[in-house]
């Protein structure tokens, strides 16, 4: 007899879930001498344990690395400023997005078609003379 509520919980739970949006957004991204700082906020409700964000340097042979935060706890609302080197000691501009997110519920969100979050291409900073 408690096996239908049981089961529409389960349901709901399910869809609840496949409806998430993107959990991260990228608020900004400065590129300087020696590496990136993005800075994003964390738009869920649970703390985020590990986040990782697919970094394509953009150079004469494009590649890609994770710019990772690997054991972090980014709470809700907050926004951080994380930095990441360019490979090879390189200024290059990079397009920045998030590949993975863990919350600390154990649950890891991905971005899909259907899901997406928002990407940030980010030049490096050229110092301009004065003359």
């Amino acid at each position: 007899m408690w096996r239908k509520p049981a089961i529409v919980g389960i349901v709901f739970l399910v869809s609840a879930r496949a409806g998430a949006v993107c959990p991260v957004v990228v608020v900004t991204g400065v590129g300087d001498s020696d590496g990136i700082a993005v800075t994003f906020r964390n738009l869920g409700k649970l703390p985020i344990r590990q986040l990782e964000f697919d970094c394509q340097w953009a150079q004469s042979r494009p590649r890609t690395s994770a710019c990772r935060e690997a054991n972090a706890l980014f709470y809700p609302g907050v926004e951080y400023t994380v930095r990441y080197p360019y490979p090879g000691g390189q200024a290059a501009t990079v397009t920045l997005a998030v590949k993975s997110v863990t919350t600390s519920d154990g649950l890891v969100w991905r971005p899909s078609k259907r899901q997406p979050c928002r990407s940030l291409r980010i030049m490096p900073h050229t110092p301009q003379s004065t003359h």
